[in-house]
């Protein structure tokens, strides 16, 4: 198991986060790693097992405040195990006032830019289990993203778009997912309207003929 690499972290973060991340890392028993990319999160927590430590994973392509508020959201994960031993629910009343305490040291602008502090400020009223499913806290952090591509959200209904390797139709909005049709295979999608696309240009029918 490879140790903490905290310059690895450090150069992820905002430069005036450092020192209270320095601070849990050197007194907090727990192991963070930074990963290549995944698609399904953005890090996790897992606890022990056997003599080995607690450990921390977050993705290494993050921005430097989407870093920082999925470091601070998975440490909230180690301070509410440790303090109740895992009997509550992973995003319960525990975790949100563990979260809430975790981030209040960030919340400044010398830390973050107006707007994140403004939709972290919102976040955090609810404190809902990832920033992912707030699309007001992720619009606002996907706006650091070095080259980040058009949202869903951004394309008008009928806009054809390319998502991995498939190309799709978007249709309506069904309450917090858009409904779209695949060209390849005819089938009908769920789109969550923070997912990242690639545009594709439609050639007008007079210049088609």
């Amino acid at each position: 198991m490879r140790a903490t690499d905290t310059e690895a972290i450090r150069s992820r973060l905002p430069e005036a986060a450092w020192p209270v991340v320095m601070e849990w890392l050197r007194e907090e028993p727990v192991r963070v790693n930074v990963t290549r990319p995944r698609r399904t999160k953005l890090g996790d927590f897992r606890s022990a097992v056997g003599a080995g430590p607690h450990r921390i994973s977050v993705n290494g392509d993050l921005n430097p405040f989407s870093f920082l508020v999925t470091l601070v959201h998975e440490f909230a994960h180690h301070g509410a195990f440790q303090e109740h031993k895992g009997r509550i629910a992973p995003h319960g009343v525990e975790w949100k006032a563990e979260y809430k305490r975790r981030m209040r040291p960030f919340m400044s602008a010398a830390v973050l830019p107006p707007d994140v502090l403004l939709a972290l400020e919102l976040h955090l009223l609810r404190a809902p289990a990832s920033s992912c499913t707030d699309h007001r806290l992720s619009r606002t952090l996907k706006r650091y993203d070095p080259g980040a591509g058009p949202h869903l959200e951004d394309l008008s209904e009928g806009s054809i778009f390319k998502f991995h390797t498939r190309l799709f139709v978007k249709g309506p909005r069904l309450r917090k997912r858009f409904r779209c049709n695949c060209l390849n295979d005819g089938r009908q999608y769920l789109f969550d309207p923070m997912v990242e696309v690639i545009t594709i240009p439609t050639v007008p029918l007079a210049l088609a003929s």
